[in-house]
């Protein structure tokens, strides 16, 4: 039987085709890239549904990952967006409107225009401001004959969301206008709550704002989106159990949600992160008295771990050792910035046998890896994205390309 808690872990087991062929896979494309695991994050996802109960539906977070999106789309019931260039990746892969969620700050005149072009009426809603926008482009019938569908965001004490007096002007705008109706509540404290006494505040704050707006005239609502920002151990050492009893606090909580309401469950990190990995390759050793220094291409322009502190805690890596000797050495692996902060890893397992030209692989490099990543910096060229999607059969057309080595800045013809 499977481990239900099983997207907890970073190096899993379904990567082993893929890393059997990683050599090769270098040769074609070329290091560093990344490599996203569709069929593993479909069952991610199927897990995620296991560990909150059947009948819950699953919102995936595009931000985590947006070449994930076309799995996600197999798996979840809405795809959350919250930019146009979200919005045209969703087009391109054909989604339709009606199972993306708008979310986010930003609402452009023109983001809501092509939302409302693409078939999008399902928004969270951050601020009574945001509901002014949408009813007036309701008004001027950008919306159809179809009502939109809004659920308020509910602040946890930063700057996202709103209290109950902004909620109150939300409903009122509402009631003067019947293209546009409040249909529930979106919640989400933050990324990597992966303690449970955290958690459980969170909720519990969650709990007393929904009892407070409850007692409104004229608030009924049947539905909630929330997403409780479950992390993932990302480090050796970290305890696998930790994240799955916050898990199982979120779980109760979504059980006790389900018997008023329709529970939409919003998840990014959690599902992703163990769907991808980040190769690169060692052009450069330095042995020093007490330690080995790997130099790789890429680096922390690349990939940065949430929590990493300069590489003083370790992430899961392998290797494609060439001339294994069998001993384990203790390694520090820098990137080729020039910049002493660019350090992947500073006490980290190695063969001793490790040569140039050998793979170095970086697990849980699945959410916010290819997204989040400061890939300016010197100007150097953006990794490849590989996707995986095993078939049938094991052949090569089951690894694919879908951004090629990119140049951080295209340089416009100036001889005009």
């Amino acid at each position: 039987m499977e481990d239900k808690y099983a997207f907890f872990d970073p190096m899993d087991k379904e990567w082993k085709d893929v890393m059997d062929r990683m050599r090769k896979t270098e040769r074609e494309w070329g290091a560093p890239f990344y490599i996203f695991h569709e069929n593993l994050f479909v069952r991610n996802l199927n897990l995620l549904r296991e560990c909150l109960g059947g009948d819950v539906g699953i919102a995936y977070a595009m931000k985590a990952n947006p070449w994930l999106v076309k799995a996600a789309a197999e798996a979840a019931e809405y795809i959350e967006v919250s930019t146009d260039g979200e919005l045209r990746m969703c087009r391109e892969y054909g989604i339709p409107g009606s199972r993306i969620v708008l979310d986010g700050v930003l609402r452009t005149e023109d983001m809501l225009r092509n939302a409302f072009d693409m078939g999008v009426r399902r928004f969270c809603i951050d601020s009574a401001e945001q509901v002014r926008q949408i009813t007036e482009l309701c008004d001027a019938g950008m919306s159809g004959e179809n009502s939109v569908e809004l659920l308020l965001r509910l602040g946890s004490g930063g700057r996202f969301g709103m209290d109950k007096e902004e909620a109150v002007q939300c409903i009122h705008i509402c009631d003067k206008n019947m293209s546009a109706r409040i249909v529930g509540l979106h919640y989400y404290p933050g990324t990597q709550r992966n303690e449970v006494g955290k958690l459980r505040r969170d909720l519990e704050y969650f709990q007393q704002a929904l009892n407070g707006l409850s007692e409104l005239p004229g608030f009924d609502i049947s539905e909630i989106q929330i997403g409780c920002g479950i992390g993932f151990p990302y480090f050796v050492g970290e305890k696998k159990e930790k994240y799955a009893a916050a898990m199982d606090e979120a779980a109760m909580f979504v059980k006790e949600l389900r018997k008023k309401f329709k529970v939409i469950y919003e998840a990014g990190r959690c599902v992703a992160s163990s769907a991808g990995v980040y190769v690169t390759k060692v052009f450069q050793i330095k042995d020093r008295e007490n330690e080995k220094i790997l130099f790789c291409l890429g680096g922390t322009n690349h990939l940065q771990y949430p929590g990493g502190m300069l590489g003083i805690r370790t992430p899961h890596i392998g290797n494609t050792c060439r001339m294994s000797s069998g001993r384990v050495a203790g390694c520090m692996i820098c990137g080729s910035l020039c910049n002493e902060a660019d350090v992947l890893a500073r006490s980290a397992a190695a063969d001793e046998g490790v040569q140039r030209g050998d793979l170095l692989i970086f697990y849980g490099a699945g959410a916010y890896s290819a997204t989040e990543a400061p890939n300016l910096f010197l100007s150097m060229e953006m990794p490849s994205v590989l996707v995986y999607n095993r078939m049938d059969n094991v052949h090569a057309q089951d690894i694919r390309c879908v951004r090629g080595h990119s140049s951080t800045y295209r340089l416009l013809d100036d001889r005009m």
